[in-house]
């Protein structure tokens, strides 16, 4: 894993799909996308409803009447602002499940033209603004990184990390944003099985984010969980575990 990856840019055009499903808001159809693409898409047509990032209100309605379960995972996330996309989610295993869309908008300075293939942190032609937002109108404090340039895979790493949400007020403070929401679930739900998967983090940005939050809580569930006899270790500082994972994965 390369902690130091730096994508040229927020759109993601390294591949077809990754393009396709980027800004996507409804989760099944991203998945169904990416199975379709996948086994390509001259042999399993694609629907322009299905590409389209948003839902008009009426298609919306009646997709997610197909399964509401579902379908309804992602679909009334808010709107794009103009030059916003989408470089990682998160995606709660409730039912229906939650989704948390983290969004970069870039704002070109005036005069300024973009040297494609370079990095705009070194160049510093435009600036990032970040933004994390969910379907239910969820509030997130979110750290306020490097204004200019894209970030690195390390960086993003810690940017979400550090999101901050006022509807887990009740959960320890010193852990790190998906492991305040397995925490979270972890008082109503104590299967081990379960846990590891209950939090996904994902992008087409940074392809190896999420194999990387996935081998993380799964080794933090694995170790917190165990011989805890139902119960977290409340004792336990969470950074210093962390820690000892990020030693591991060097």
């Amino acid at each position: 894993m390369d902690l130091d990856f730096r994508p040229a840019s927020y759109v993601a055009d390294w591949c077809a799909t990754a393009a396709a499903i980027q800004n996507v808001v409804g989760e099944e159809r991203r998945e169904q996308l990416h199975q379709r693409m996948a086994a390509g898409a001259l042999r399993y047509p694609v629907s322009t409803r299905m590409l389209a990032d948003h839902l008009h209100h009426r298609t919306r309605k009646a997709w997610v009447a197909l399964d509401p379960a579902r379908h309804i995972s992602g679909e009334y996330l808010p709107r794009y602002e103009r030059g916003e996309n989408e470089i990682a989610r998160i995606v709660v295993g409730t039912t229906p499940r939650l989704v948390y869309s983290l969004r970069a908008h870039t704002r070109m300075y005036p005069g300024k033209r973009p040297h494609f293939g370079q990095s705009t942190r070194r160049t510093g032609e435009d600036n990032k603004r970040y933004r994390l937002v969910g379907e239910c109108g969820n509030a997130f404090e979110t750290p306020t990184p490097y204004p200019v340039g894209v970030l690195s895979l390390r960086e993003l790493v810690a940017f979400i990390d550090r999101v901050r949400a006022p509807h887990l007020d009740e959960v320890p403070k010193h852990l790190p944003f998906p492991e305040r929401l397995v925490w979270w679930r972890a008082q109503r739900e104590l299967h081990a099985g379960s846990l590891q998967r209950f939090v996904r983090v994902s992008s087409v940005v940074y392809p190896e984010l999420g194999a990387s939050y996935r081998e993380r809580l799964r080794w933090w569930v694995a170790n917190r969980f165990a011989g805890s006899k139902g119960r977290m270790q409340y004792a336990e500082p969470l950074d210093m575990a962390l820690e000892a994972w990020w030693r591991r994965g060097r």
